[in-house]
């Protein structure tokens, strides 16, 4: 009798435990580490935030990563609700979300060769490294387009820590705790030679982007973002997980 009674509660137990999700979202997302990562624990800051916040409202998410260009065409699917994260500029037939955090979008640099300047203008003349499909920031892209500022695109962030390490380029634009991540979990062999400069360009604020198919969704989003503070589950990951760099 104790044999069968302790079954049954062991299934209860498990029943309890296990919840049920009416919603399954399938989102579209990149290898940018600490934020959206195959390998991060709970797959990184901004992932693990928008899974609780949807969970809390009955709904699951699947991350399916790719290249970020890939990431962004493969969105438009109808069975994949959009891509994610998204600066402001969102591509054309996609719908933004509310804001959902703000990180820090700045400069690495060689070590032993620091990025000095007090306004953008100020580094004409320096190589510097953007990643294709970034929108950076407007006044960035207008000095690029005048022609005031050098820069060499290529396809990843990674990439673009390498050559800096490498002396192929001055600095390079990149989200800053991307960059810290990259040096410190990433290349640790290059701890020595590239540094996060100081001078923060600008807050960027990050965002879901719906597709066509799937922007009525966008309220179901809005809706739980009500109940959770996800810049605060952002920072504490970054808080456990990521370590600083000077």
């Amino acid at each position: 009798m104790n044999v069968i009674k302790a079954f049954f509660l062991t299934a209860v137990l498990l029943l309890s435990s296990s919840r049920s999700y009416a919603e399954r979202w399938v989102v579209m997302t990149l290898e940018w580490p600490p934020f959206t990562c195959s390998r991060c624990p709970e797959n990184g800051a901004a992932a693990k935030a928008l899974k609780d916040t949807l969970n809390k409202a009955g709904i699951s998410v699947e991350f399916v990563f790719y290249p970020w260009t890939q990431t962004q065409k493969k969105a438009e699917q109808p069975d994949v609700v959009g891509y994610f994260p998204s600066w402001k500029d969102v591509l054309p037939g996609f719908t933004r979300s509310e804001s959902l955090f703000k990180s820090p979008l700045g400069f690495i640099q060689q070590r032993s060769k620091p990025l000095v300047w007090a306004k953008l203008p100020d580094l004409k003349g320096k190589k510097l490294g953007i990643t294709e499909g970034y929108s950076n920031t407007t006044e960035f892209n207008r000095l690029v387009k005048d022609r005031v500022l050098t820069v060499e695109a290529v396809i990843s962030d990674d990439t673009n820590v390498r050559r800096v390490a490498q002396g192929q380029i001055d600095g390079a634009l990149m989200d800053i705790n991307n960059a810290r991540y990259l040096i410190s979990k990433t290349h640790p062999e290059y701890a020595g030679k590239v540094s996060v400069n100081q001078r923060i360009l600008e807050d960027k604020e990050l965002y879901f982007a719906f597709n066509t198919h799937n922007r009525d969704k966008a309220a179901k989003l809005k809706k739980a973002l009500e109940k959770v503070n996800y810049q605060r589950i952002v920072d504490d990951y970054l808080l456990k997980y990521l370590l600083r760099l000077d």
